[in-house]
């Protein structure tokens, strides 16, 4: 009996049934909503009439920020350059460091292009 009790949680079945439930219940609750709360129909788009204020998506916001501020050769350069750096950090930093302090300066770094990043899409909000 003390066996029983003792014995460790596996994925399979424990972890993997109580995952289970869990989705199920999520899924569930989706399909309640979208059952009781069903989305809108708006009205059909006309390809021949461009709205006047047109913004992109909430993960884009920036970078259309961007290219309102500077020229535009730029402001395809600006993503570009954060994409290959991000790319390329791991053969830039090849030290072995597992300490916060060792890697201070990566941290700050990529804080305030995050931070840079939030602020320009609230601008471009606004």
């Amino acid at each position: 009996m003390e066996e029983r009790k003792r014995r460790k949680p596996t994925f399979y079945p424990d972890q993997f049934f109580t995952e289970m439930v869990i989705f199920l219940f999520i899924i569930g609750v989706v399909v309640t909503l979208s059952v009781l709360l069903p989305i809108g129909y708006e009205q059909e788009a006309n390809p021949l009439i461009t709205p006047s204020t047109i913004n992109p998506e909430w993960y884009f916001l920036w970078l259309f920020q961007v290219m309102k501020l500077v020229p535009p050769t730029i402001g395809v350069l600006v993503p570009f350059v954060i994409s290959a750096i991000l790319i390329l950090l791991p053969f830039i930093n090849t030290r072995e460091i597992n300490t916060f302090r060792g890697h201070r300066w990566f941290i700050f770094g990529g804080a305030s292009v995050l931070v840079l990043i939030f602020i320009l899409s609230i601008w471009a909000t606004l």
